[in-house]
C-alpha cells in the first residue's frame, strides 16, 4: 500500500498541526510539542530544515524575537498553510477511512458476515460512523480551546452514556478505565 505522505511532509503536517492548534511557536518548542503529543521527537535539524521549507512554500512566517538576549525565531502560520492543513487533513481521513473500509472488507470476507447484503449495509454503517467521529473530532478540538470545561462535561456525559448502553448489551471494554484518566488529563 503507498503511503499517504512522504516522512518529510509528515513532519510538515504535524508543524502545521502543532502551529494551528498552539499558536506561533519556536523550532525547539516544536520538536517538543511533537515528541509530547506522538512520542516521537524528531532531530533539530529535522524540525528547522522543515520549517525552512515550509517558509519558502509560503505555508508559515517567521518573527525574530530577542528573549533572554538570544535571537528566537517564531513561526506561525499563513493563510496558504491553514489552506494546506485543512486539505492534508482531509487527505488523511479519507486515507484512513478508505483503510478502515478495506479492514473491514478482509473481516468480513474471513469472519461471519454471510451475505452481500449484510456486508454492504455493514460497510455503509461504518462510513457514516467514521464521518460521525470525524465531526465530533473536529469539533471537539476547535471548542477545547473555547470553552474547555463545557468540552470536557459533554465529553464525559457521552462516555457515561455510551458506558451506560455498552453495560446494559455486557459488552466490555477493558481498557476503559485508562482511556478515562486520559480524557481527563
Amino acid at each position: 500500500m503507498k503511503p499517504i505522505f512522504s516522512p518529510t511532509k509528515m513532519l510538515d503536517s504535524l508543524i502545521l498541526m502543532q502551529i494551528v492548534i498552539e499558536g506561533p511557536q519556536h523550532g525547539y518548542a516544536l520538536a517538543l510539542s511533537i515528541e509530547e503529543d506522538f512520542g516521537w521527537k524528531p532531530s533539530q535539524t529535522a524540525v528547522y530544515n522543515s520549517l525552512k521549507s515550509m517558509e519558502s512554500e509560503e505555508l508559515v512566517m517567521v518573527e525574530e524575537k530577542i528573549e533572554s538576549g538570544r535571537v528566537q525565531r517564531i513561526y506561525s502560520v499563513t493563510k496558504k498553510g491553514r489552506e494546506v492543513f485543512r486539505e492534508t487533513g482531509r487527505r488523511m481521513r479519507e486515507h484512513m477511512i478508505r483503510n478502515m473500509s478495506h479492514f473491514y472488507s478482509f473481516m468480513q470476507k474471513v469472519g461471519s458476515i454471510e451475505n452481500l447484503e449484510e456486508s454492504e449495509a455493514l460497510q455503509r454503517k461504518i462510513h457514516a460512523m467514521f464521518g460521525n467521529l470525524r465531526r465530533i473530532s473536529h469539533l471537539t478540538l476547535m471548542l477545547q480551546r473555547e470553552a474547555p470545561k463545557e468540552t470536557q462535561e459533554v465529553i464525559e456525559n457521552t462516555l457515561t452514556s455510551l458506558e451506560k448502553i455498552a453495560k446494559k448489551f455486557d459488552i466490555e471494554c477493558p481498557d476503559m478505565e485508562e482511556l478515562k484518566k486520559e480524557t481527563k488529563e
